[in-house]
């Protein structure tokens, strides 16, 4: 019974944190208090364009050798800016784009389409931080190419968002989270922020030239799903009825033994001694 009770004891244990793990989740606010955002913190996202020339750059094309120094300028200036002022540089645009759009204003902010914001309207984004999250199906590296900023490999990643139905972003970084496997596997659980540079064009499947947002950024971020790490995922629902199963097996098997020992003990209490002695007794009986 000992038992019982510290397997009972640590399944409340376990409800209780799991319980608290989705008290946490659910009290996550949906918004962005902005009011904490520094100013001077976004500001440090901004790119100096007496340095770094957008005017070069042209959208539905294929990167060219004239937006190059360009590119390789807003990829070197992305690793010197810290995450949060251009995460906070991102929020704040896409919370601009989403007041000023007629379609939307009157939506919640978390219904605003960005992918396709970014496909109608590049002007608007160009050389500026936007935040996408979703997974990559398709992830490769290789040499970059000329260029006076020291940098040497380039990631390039297939980005597919909530929102752009199965259509990819670009994603360029200079470095990529540990363990992320390289190769055209789904990996789920990829977010980056970065700038954004232009529509690119790409060949899809259907032999159709099809544009996307390409962002430039230093990395990515990757929260690999449970399945991701372990090879299996369990729902609080599928846990909270395994340890259930487990502790009714437990209880009966600690039950039918205790049953047994009872039985046991109830039988050699009723036991008496025979009136005759054994039978290898009687031969020695004068």
């Amino acid at each position: 019974m000992r038992s019982l009770f510290l397997l009972l004891t640590l399944t409340l244990l376990l409800s209780g944190a799991l319980c608290a793990e989705d008290g946490d989740i659910a009290s996550t606010p949906a918004t962005i208090d902005r009011s904490t955002i520094d100013r001077s913190t976004i500001d440090r996202s901004t790119i100096d364009r007496s340095t770094v020339d957008l005017t070069t750059v042209t959208d539905r094309t294929d990167l060219s050798f004239d937006e190059s120094p360009a590119y390789y300028g807003i990829l070197a200036h992305v690793r010197r800016v810290p995450l949060p002022a251009l995460n906070a540089a991102a929020r704040e645009l896409q919370r601009q784009r989403w007041q000023s759009s007629p379609r939307f204003r009157d939506r919640s902010e978390a219904e605003f389409p960005l992918f396709a914001d970014l496909i109608e309207h590049p002007e608007e984004y160009r050389g500026q931080p936007v935040t996408l999250s979703g997974h990559l199906i398709r992830l490769v590296t290789y040499p970059a190419g000329p260029n006076d900023e020291g940098i040497d490999t380039l990631y390039e990643a297939w980005l597919v968002t909530d929102d752009s139905q199965q259509h990819p972003s670009t994603v360029i970084c200079t470095e990529i989270p540990e363990g992320m496997p390289i190769g055209e596997e789904l990996i789920d659980g990829v977010s980056v922020t970065g700038y954004f540079f232009k529509l690119r064009t790409y060949p899809s499947r259907d032999r159709k030239t099809r544009f996307a947002p390409m962002i430039l950024a230093r990395t990515m971020t990757w929260r690999p799903p449970p399945d991701a790490r372990f090879g299996w995922a369990l729902s609080p629902l599928q846990l909270y009825v395994g340890v259930a199963a487990v502790v009714v097996a437990v209880s009966a098997v600690l039950f039918l033994s205790a049953r047994r020992r009872r039985r046991l003990r109830e039988e050699r209490a009723n036991e008496v001694l025979p009136e005759q002695p054994p039978d290898f007794l009687k031969s020695l009986t004068p």
